[in-house]
């Protein structure tokens, strides 16, 4: 009994650490260029996922309510 006890404690645990750093997002930071849009930089720096997808994934990291962003500011973007 405390055998089994012991290994649900063990997966218990492993499972919330394993679960913790799958978790961990990094970021970088790009500076917003004239010309640039989301669009534009969600498909330069997120290529493998799904354009609109990417977007709202970069407006939410940011906070952003509208697709408008200015030149001279900084969007974090998950990587």
């Amino acid at each position: 009994m405390s055998i089994i006890i012991f290994t649900l404690i063990f997966n218990f645990v492993f499972e919330l650490s394993t679960a913790q750093s799958a978790t961990e997002t990094e970021y970088i930071k790009v500076g917003v260029m004239s010309g640039d849009s989301l669009w534009s930089i969600a498909e330069t720096y997120m290529p493998d996922m799904d354009t609109r997808e990417a977007v709202y994934i970069i407006k939410q990291v940011n906070g952003l309510d509208s697709n408008i962003i200015s030149a001279g500011s900084t969007l974090e973007i998950p990587v």
